[in-house]
């Protein structure tokens, strides 16, 4: 049967046949020349969570109806780094594949067949392990080591670079494990099989002249054991970028950015650069240094002029005494020959920030386009920390330090509440914000200038910390704004699992129309969800990342489940089970609760039971999307029966009986069929025991029966 015939039979009105053949035009065989990568952080290196390439995924056909999860691919660890896409990749002996690739907490990367979990290895294309994880409570003690737990390995997300066809990774590794002799290594693999390019991995060294904590003979080393890359890697310019923060805030730590040549992976000479090389406990105390880059993950911004630009947490500052260090600050990194610090801005309140842990740099910073931009002004960025302020700064003049106020173009005091843990999307002169316990709002901007107050927001409000919308659009229409729900997330250290992701979606024109809420759909939870999630869009897909496992949505037609006759129940002996599909297509089963794969049991007819299960059954077909599975559980129990009756050579009566080892039966007796007499109760050894009678030589005749307790 042919997929629009298929389709005929699983949806029967007219209105539902149409919107099957749709649904199998537009996403069971999309057109490719169409196809859109999501290769880097928030999808481009302005960091605006926009793909105005979205042809599949519009507000009329993401709701409930028409839009679910497709399947979730397995891993071996929490993902905390974002998903990356790349269509019509060559995978190594197994043809050209849409492909999601995942990174986790137990060093693993996978690459999944975006499109389908069917085959031998139920999507997965390939898998590579690059180390041991170090064990996260013992690193970072300060505030929250537990909130990557119970591994820290790949936390930061990758980069890909579809000409040379590699996926860069940093990962942290304790070569000996359940120590803190902890090691960065960044790796290059091969996306066609995820193998290491010949020039892969290197060990991450670094040092900066400074004077400041930690530091001997004039020089600050790079230390592994405090430094977690958790930003996103970037790539740009044949160079890669790797940044570091720390783990927990456990002094003594700081920022670094550290750069390499992207074809062999050489750490390029003058480009390191530290966030407070000279910070000394004599001028700024016990927490002396820090100005981590954490940003909820978020990844460096790059201009066109190759300029880096991002947000630092809290730490000393001298910059404006030119001391050189740049704690709660917008940091813009010129990269012509070698690092130098072209410009920045610190708010006016860093000292109080500092002293309140209130980051700056838990949001990431986004570059705004030209369009939004005046005269005096065209080149913006934005970003906002913990407080919830937004900065609106010029890239030109970025406004430097003062105590009485701040230089620059726009600032709107605490408008996200909350405070922001993420990057902000933009699209079409509104500017996306999600805080931390906050509903979404958007603020429009026109010639520079933008709203003090939110133009659309939503009326869902998110608890938790970490998120980071994206805007998916067809140019400027059918825009839809997405962000994951990380509200159930539960400190690591307690005993209670993090409830699952919710992945949310909302008119972007109109934030007050939510479109999808995944919790509302019985079937549709993502994995458990992690701090800092981020929704990753292209091709009609929507992958959502959390626990031990990345949740595929998107539009399609789903297999219904099959049916199990009978439906479960207690048998004697054995029960014969039929499974029946209504669309012939193939059907798996499991008997031990496990959920079935194409690599389970394959259904050919009607089959006996001869002992307990618990049975699941699935329906798979090419270009469908597995059912749920059916489930039923069967209890079958060996006839209870006599099976011999005799004296002993002592003179007991002694009856042989057949029934269920480790249960216990009841002997009674009776010589009228009324009144029946408890002899003896007696657990079953195995299949097969006996029972005896001491005191049947007593009556002339005896009746017996047996009964399971």
């Amino acid at each position: 049967m042919d997929v629009f015939n298929r389709a005929k039979v699983l949806l029967k009105t007219p209105e539902a046949t149409a919107f099957a053949l749709a649904v199998a035009l537009a996403v069971l065989a999309p057109s490719r020349m169409f196809a859109e990568n999501w290769l880097t952080y928030h999808y481009d290196n302005a960091r605006d969570g926009a793909n105005t390439n979205e042809r599949v995924l519009t507000p009329a056909n993401v709701n409930t109806n028409a839009f679910f999860k497709l399947f979730t691919c397995p891993v071996d660890a929490e993902v905390y780094a974002e998903p990356l896409y790349m269509a019509n990749v060559a995978i190594t002996g197994q043809g050209t594949h849409d492909v999601v690739f995942v990174a986790t907490e137990n060093n693993s990367i996978y690459a999944f067949d975006a499109d389908s979990n069917l085959g031998t290895n139920a999507g997965l294309l390939w898998r590579t392990n690059l180390g041991t994880a170090a064990t996260s409570v013992l690193f970072g003690i300060r505030y929250h080591h537990n909130v990557l737990n119970p591994l820290l390995g790949i936390t930061g997300t990758p980069v890909i670079d579809p000409g040379s066809g590699t996926l860069y990774v940093d990962v942290l590794t304790t070569p000996v494990p359940d120590t803190t002799n902890a090691q960065h290594h960044v790796h290059a693999l091969n996306i066609a099989n995820g193998t290491e390019q010949p020039y892969s991995p290197v060990l991450v060294t670094a040092s900066v002249p400074g004077a400041g904590v930690d530091s001997s003979n004039g020089v600050v080393r790079f230390n592994a054991n405090q430094e977690d890359s958790r930003p996103a890697l970037t790539l740009v310019g044949g160079t890669l970028y790797v940044s570091f923060g720390s783990f927990g805030d456990t002094d003594p730590f700081h920022g670094w950015v550290i750069g390499f040549n992207a074809t062999n992976l050489q750490q390029l000479t003058n480009y390191t650069f530290n966030t407070t090389p000279n910070a000394t406990y004599s001028a700024f105390g016990t927490n002396a240094g820090e100005a981590a880059l954490w940003g909820g993950g978020a990844g460096l911004c790059v201009d066109a002029g190759s300029n880096l630009y991002f947000e630092t947490a809290n730490g000393s500052f001298s910059a404006s005494t030119n001391g050189g260090d740049y704690g709660d600050s917008f940091v813009k990194l010129a990269t012509s020959n070698q690092f130098a610090v072209a410009d920045y801005f610190s708010p006016s309140n860093q000292a109080s920030m500092a002293v309140a842990d209130a980051d700056l740099g838990s949001g990431g910073a986004m570059l705004l386009p030209d369009s939004a931009g005046s005269a005096a002004h065209p080149h913006l960025l934005i970003g906002a920390g913990k407080e919830g302020t937004l900065y609106l700064v010029d890239r030109d003049n970025m406004g430097h330090f003062s105590t009485v106020t701040n230089h620059i173009v726009q600032e709107a005091y605490g408008v996200i509440v909350g405070g922001s843990f993420g990057t902000p999307a933009y699209f079409n002169h509104w500017i996306y914000y999600q805080g931390a316990g906050d509903v979404m709002k958007a603020f429009a901007i026109t010639n520079g200038v933008m709203t003090s107050s939110p133009v659309s927001q939503s009326t869902v409000r998110i608890s938790n910390l970490g998120y980071s919308p994206v805007i998916t659009a067809n140019g400027t229409s059918n825009a839809i704004a997405w962000v994951v729900d990380g509200s159930a997330y539960k400190n690591s250290s307690s005993d209670t699992s993090s409830g699952p992701a919710v992945l949310r979606a909302f008119n972007a024109t109109n934030l007050s129309q939510e479109l999808y809420d995944s919790s509302l759909k019985a079937g549709d939870n993502a994995p458990g969800t992690v701090k800092y999630p981020v929704p990753t869009v292209a091709d009609g897909k929507v992958f959502v990342a959390g626990d031990y496992g990345v949740a595929v949505y998107g539009l399609g037609i789903v297999l219904p489940p099959p049916t199990i006759s009978p439906n479960g129940g207690i048998y004697s002996n054995s029960v014969m089970v039929t499974l029946a599909d209504a669309t012939n297509a193939a059907i798996y089963y499991t008997l031990d609760n496990t959920p079935p794969t194409t690599n389970s049991t394959r259904y050919t007819g009607p089959f006996q039971l001869t002992g307990s299960a618990t049975l699941n059954a699935s329906a798979f077909e090419t270009s469908f999307y597995n059912s749920a599975a059916a489930s039923a559980v069967f209890t079958v129990v060996p006839h209870l029966s006599f099976t011999s009756e005799g004296f002993t050579a002592n003179g007991q009566f002694q009856l042989g009986f057949s029934g269920v080892p480790g249960s216990n039966y009841v002997l009674q007796a009776t010589t009228n069929f009324t009144d029946w007499n408890s002899l003896s109760t007696d657990l079953a050894p195995a299949n097969l025991f006996y029972l005896v009678d001491p005191g049947a030589t007593n009556f002339p005749y005896r009746f017996y029966r047996v009964l399971g307790q």
